[in-house]
Formats: C-alpha cells, sequence, structure tokens
C-alpha cells in the first residue's frame, strides 16, 4: 500500500469517528459512507480522480483496516460480514 492511501484512511478514520462507531455497530450505510469518504481524501491527496484499482485499493485497505479496529475492539473477529 503506498503512503497516499495510508495518509487517506488515516484522515478518514479521524475524521470520521462516528461513522467508525457506527461501522462497528453495523449501522446500514455507514460502510458505504467511509469509502466514499477514503476516496475523496485519496483524491485530494493525489490531485485528480482516481482509477477503478485505485479506488479498489482504497476501499480494500479501509476495510482491513476497520477490521483490525474491530479486531483490536474486542469484537468477534469472525463477524466480519460486508455492509451495503
Amino acid at each position: 500500500m503506498n503512503e497516499d492511501v495510508e495518509e487517506a484512511i488515516e484522515i478518514t478514520l479521524s475524521t470520521n469517528e462516528v461513522l467508525v462507531k457506527d461501522w462497528l455497530a453495523k449501522t446500514p450505510g455507514a460502510w458505504g459512507a467511509l469509502a466514499g469518504k477514503a476516496v475523496l481524501a485519496h483524491r485530494r491527496l493525489v490531485g485528480r480522480r482516481l482509477t477503478e484499482n485505485e479506488r479498489r485499493l482504497v476501499w480494500s485497505a479501509l476495510w482491513d483496516r476497520l477490521s483490525l479496529t474491530k479486531r483490536t475492539d474486542g469484537r468477534d473477529s469472525n463477524d466480519l460480514d460486508g455492509q451495503s
């Protein structure tokens, strides 16, 4: 993962704590909102629109980071179903 993606994830998570809590609580729409915000953060960092592959990379990195947060938050690591 490149530094811009990591920075975009950090920005997204640190500025959207309520959405992160909502995602942990499986609130509908929380994943999509976070994913969109991460893509926009990365877009601002690189100064251009992202390719489809770049968007998928951001989504994957965000999902991995959120899943790690879920595991370290004491939630069941087997309960990582996708949310829309």
